[in-house]
């Protein structure tokens, strides 16, 4: 699907419309009419702010999937494991029913993998239940009837069994995957002065994955030149190359010249987030912290941070916004100094999982 944004008309807009109706946002005297305007714009950045994406008002891949998944309630549909893997809030309330109940449903990503097929079969087997593997009628009663004997643990976060720590002591050995944002077509943001988000994240990525390789990682780029990616192909990439952590690079814009900084984000969705994510994200933003003013770490349910397996964290060390941030964004000091202030947080991640190790 393209892109959508205000002055667009058709089908596909009214789709939009129809959905967002549906989900109880009010769009004004447009109504359901298949034009983009003000109102539906604004109910997007409502939806969008809701699910804790990027709120910009456009309809892209990210918002378009969640809007698409916002409609199913759970006993909406059969759900089982299947390639392509049955994504919505569906899911993700089986998730959050299982992980409540104590049956391990992985991460709160409303994704149905292996590890809910996992969790149901668990729970059909406490339950008394055939051991299919399928959340039809009769599971979906009995967890009901289950989950009525926990209430008030709604809306709570499961602590990760691991503590978001990982076992592993060093950079040697680990697979990592860098996705620098943008490219082709999609500059991603520009600044006054021509530098284009696109270039800047590929030169950090590159020497990025440089720096890793001579400490001993496995290391692949989802691009490695100016070329255009589909927002879930990055995420495919990294999960095709079993990636224990993925560094996704972009850069920061602010109507103000005066926004300044880099941010870290990890993926929260509702009360759900990622223990992993979130202390990266804490450890890389310290280094950047070193270098210059550091805005902080925020949970957000960005495509690639959900769909990802591996341990992922976006990172955005500078705005294009700033001049000043934007004229030192493509020289090679500059670059330098921001690799190794990632490759230097994610050692400290691994580092402290070694002295957390010792100490247990």
């Amino acid at each position: 699907m393209r892109n959508l944004s205000r002055g667009d008309r058709g089908k596909e807009v009214l789709d939009v419309q129809t959905r967002l109706r549906g989900r109880g946002f009010e769009l004004g005297r447009e109504g359901v009419d298949g034009f983009f305007g003000p109102s539906t714009e604004l109910a997007v950045r409502s939806f969008q702010q809701e699910r804790g994406l990027v709120v910009d008002g456009v309809l892209g891949a990210n918002s378009w999937r969640e809007l698409v998944e916002a409609g199913y309630e759970l006993g909406d549909r059969l759900l089982y494991l299947r390639e392509p893997p049955f994504r919505g809030d569906d899911v993700l309330a089986l998730q959050v029913k299982l992980n409540l109940l104590g049956f391990n449903a992985g991460a709160e990503r409303g994704v149905h993998d292996a590890d809910v097929e996992r969790a149901v079969i668990d729970f059909q087997r406490n339950a008394g239940l055939p051991l299919d593997g399928i959340v039809g009628e009769s599971t979906l009663v009995k967890l009901e009837a289950v989950r009525k004997a926990e209430s008030g643990r709604e809306g709570k976060k499961i602590p990760e069994r691991d503590g978001g720590f990982v076992p592993a002591r060093s950079l040697v050995g680990q697979t990592v995957v860098i996705d620098p944002g943008h490219g082709g077509a999609d500059a991603g943001c520009v600044s006054a002065g021509g530098v284009a988000e696109k270039d800047v994240t590929l030169a950090l990525g590159r020497r990025t994955a440089e720096l890793l390789r001579a400490e001993g990682c496995r290391v692949h780029l989802t691009r490695e030149r100016d070329q255009a990616l589909a927002l879930y192909t990055r995420a495919e990439t990294a999960n095709a190359a079993s990636a224990d952590f993925v560094l996704s690079l972009h850069c920061n814009f602010n109507e103000s010249p005066e926004a300044r900084g880099g941010a870290c984000y990890y993926f929260q969705r509702g009360h759900y987030y990622s223990e992993h994510g979130r202390r990266l994200a804490g450890y890389i933003g310290g280094r950047l912290a070193r270098g210059g003013p550091f805005i902080g770490r925020f949970g957000r349910n960005y495509g690639v941070l959900r769909e990802a397996r591996g341990i992922a964290v976006q990172v955005e060390p500078l705005f294009l916004s700033c001049p000043e941030e934007a004229r030192a964004a493509m020289r090679p000091d500059r670059t330098e100094a921001l690799a190794r202030a990632l490759v230097g947080g994610l050692a400290d991640y691994l580092a402290r999982a070694s002295q957390r190790e010792g100490a247990s």
